[in-house]
């Protein structure tokens, strides 16, 4: 069953500037993009590296390991060499505070 976790305030988080969080133990990475805000697991499916220190370009996280691609909304591997997705988080806003649904 998914609990929302309180991960940051919404304001913190700057337009397509990637930030890193961990709670409970899942290494997390927050990016604001337009007027939507994205979680995703912070760590490349290709080597292991963190997202969170990649950077966000047309709607897609690029990993700053080996230039690998993932969608922000899905997660999907858009580039080689990563092959497989990134998971994702649902992500909500409430009284200014980002929240995400763990596992």
């Amino acid at each position: 069953m998914s609990q929302l976790k309180t991960i940051c305030e919404a304001s913190s988080l700057y337009q397509d500037s990637p930030k890193s969080f961990e709670i409970n133990g899942h290494r997390i990475v927050l990016i604001r993009h337009g007027e939507d805000i994205y979680a995703l697991k912070d760590e490349c499916t290709h080597e292991e590296f963190p997202l969170s220190e990649g950077w966000v370009e047309d709607g897609c996280l690029h990993c700053a390991f080996h230039g690998a691609k993932f969608d922000l909304k899905t997660g999907a591997a858009l580039s080689l060499p990563a092959y497989e997705s990134v998971k994702t988080y649902p992500v909500q806003v409430i009284d200014g505070k980002v929240k995400i649904a763990l596992e």
